[in-house]
């Protein structure tokens, strides 16, 4: 299952202002210093900044290219306000693949790319190997 991010952080985010702006609703909001508990460690810990997350699962692998570009299109929708967002605020796509098979690989067409440089925010891509270990006869 592979995963589609838009996440917003920094300082001070107006999240009614997001909120209002934006028509995807977010899956986590934080707010800087509030304390929270590692589900898996039982560790608390506080939040270093402020945040606003979407996320989206995507199941079949041969839907991710289709599925960004439907999300991208989706929050192009409110270039303007994302754009004014990223000149205060980190904001960032991400994109997670997780990969059953060796190899992977995306093609963005360039109207996904162009969208995504003229809201003015960043892309990060993570890729994980699920399964077995490397042999090296797989090298």
């Amino acid at each position: 299952m592979n995963f589609i991010s838009f996440r917003i952080s920094g300082e001070n985010i107006d999240f009614n202002q997001v909120n209002k702006n934006i028509t995807i609703s977010p899956k986590k909001i934080g707010k800087k210093g509030e304390i929270r508990c590692n589900k898996v460690t039982k560790e608390t810990f506080a939040y270093s900044e402020d945040f606003w997350v979407v996320d989206i699962e995507i199941e079949n692998d041969d839907e991710t290219e289709a599925k960004i570009a439907e999300y991208v299109d989706l929050l192009f929708q409110s270039k303007s306000f994302i754009r004014q967002l990223a000149s205060v605020h980190n904001v960032t796509l991400w994109i997670t693949i997780n990969q059953e098979k060796f190899q992977h690989s995306l093609l963005f067409p360039k109207t996904v790319l162009v969208k995504i440089s003229e809201m003015g925010i960043e892309m990060g891509i993570v890729c994980m190997q699920w399964g077995r270990g490397l042999r090296e006869e797989d090298v």
